[in-house]
């Protein structure tokens, strides 16, 4: 009986150990594992063509390297402790209806874990921005407009939106007025980089900048789990708004980041697949865009 007892408990361990070491991997990069308000976003655009790059083929090489490195190392984890059990002779006397049990009971830990991390992740109330927008960072770049009638850029995103051919009733595509699509999505490249650079140095008063309050308290949490500074350094990106809405006096933005950045600690790659869900308060003069979900793949 207490060999059982010793098992189940050594189990149990290596079970959430593994967990842990997947978690901390979901914090090397900002916003990883998704935090706070999600949107119903465009569904064509995962299916859309990515830009003709040559880099493209090893940017998936570098997706499947780097994503394999939580699961591979939880897998070491609870294999090591396993082959342990195994040579400390600690499944001697155990039954095959006690290894069933074991297995129901792993099954429901890990639905439970599941379930609690999910609901963690949603349970950020829905936030526009407060009324310090002067340290705020604008999403939206000044750019020369005589320059914007035939810039390339400008034409490629307003294309890429008409092509995505929203359906109004089940993503909403209704932009400000005045709006200007490429200076934002100029802007939110850069803020990217920004937020990811702060994210490695662990300057959370810049991170706080960009987002709501409650998706701070969440963010810090994450960061604070890292004992190891990460080194992730964006290769390629690109953005395009995939949702746009009014409500009352809040304006929504939701728009997908997708490129590679690179683990400079563990030397690999991985692919980046983010959505960033903003808000900006209308009814205050000048008001910035503050993050308030992140969807991180």
């Amino acid at each position: 009986m207490k060999s059982k007892l010793t098992l189940l408990a050594t189990l149990f361990t290596a079970f959430f150990l593994m967990f842990a070491v997947v978690s901390e991997a979901d914090a090397k990069r900002f916003g990883g594992g998704g935090f706070g308000k999600s949107f119903k976003t465009s569904p064509f655009a995962s299916k859309k063509a990515a830009p003709a790059k040559k880099d493209q083929q090893q940017n998936q090489a570098g997706q499947k390297k780097g994503g394999m490195m939580g699961g591979l190392m939880g897998g070491l984890l609870a294999g090591g402790i396993f082959a342990a059990l195994l040579g400390s002779g600690a499944f001697e006397d155990i039954q095959v209806m006690d290894i069933i049990i074991i297995a129901l009971l792993a099954f429901l830990a890990f639905k439970l874990f599941k379930g609690f991390m999910r609901s963690k992740q949603q349970a950020q109330p829905r936030m526009a921005a407060d009324g310090n927008n002067s340290q705020r960072h604008s999403f939206e770049v000044p750019r020369d407009a005589d320059a914007d009638k035939n810039s390339p850029v400008q034409e490629q995103e307003v294309s890429a939106t008409q092509a995505t051919g929203f359906n109004q009733d089940e993503v909403p595509f209704n932009l400000p007025e005045g709006f200007d699509q490429q200076a934002f999505i100029e802007g939110s490249l850069s803020h990217y980089r920004t937020v990811q650079e702060s994210w490695n140095k662990g300057e959370l008063d810049v991170i706080e900048e960009y987002v709501s309050p409650e998706l701070f308290t969440a963010l810090s949490q994450q960061r604070s789990k890292l004992m190891v500074p990460p080194q992730t350094e964006i290769i390629d990106l690109n953005a395009e708004i995939v949702r746009a809405d009014q409500a009352g006096d809040s304006a929504e933005i939701s728009i997908l980041f997708r490129g590679v950045c690179r683990d400079n600690l563990e030397k690999s790659q991985d692919g980046i697949f983010d959505i960033w869900h903003l808000q900006r308060d209308l009814s205050t003069e000048n008001a910035d865009w503050v993050i308030v979900g992140i969807e991180a793949e």
